[in-house]
Formats: structure tokens, sequence, C-alpha cells
């Protein structure tokens, strides 16, 4: 079993998240995150460059798991 990928690189992760029909948001506590949803009432929609920002200056890494992933 291989371990969640994490990944640094905007690129990818922005690649990542639009391929599922996802889009940056802020949560209503105030924590970035990102919906996949319909534009729920408890997100606002912000810009990749406003998700970046927080997103470097948190240090953060993007972990992601297909749960739809095929195994070899």
């Amino acid at each position: 079993m291989m371990g969640t990928p994490a990944i640094t690189d905007h690129d990818k992760i922005r690649k990542w998240i639009e391929a599922r029909g996802g889009h940056p948001a802020r949560m209503k506590s105030g924590l970035i995150g990102v919906d996949f949803s319909r534009q729920e009432s408890s997100v606002e929609n912000i810009s990749w460059d406003e998700f970046f920002r927080v997103f470097d200056a948190s240090r953060d890494t993007f972990l992601h798991h297909d749960t739809n992933a095929t195994r070899h």
C-alpha cells in the first residue's frame, strides 16, 4: 500500500483540484481549503493567489487521496 502523496508545487496542486471540480475556498472558521461542492453557504470562494499565499505562509503540503484510483 502506498502512502498519501504530499505536494507543494502550485501548478500540480491546482491541476489536481480543478480536474476534480474543486476550487479554493475559505471556511467560516477562517481556514483555507478546497470546496468540491456547489457553492455551499459555509465557504467563501477565494482566488488561487490568496489560497497559495496562505498555503505558503503556513508552510503546508497538499495531501490527497484518490478513492477512485486504479490499482495495478
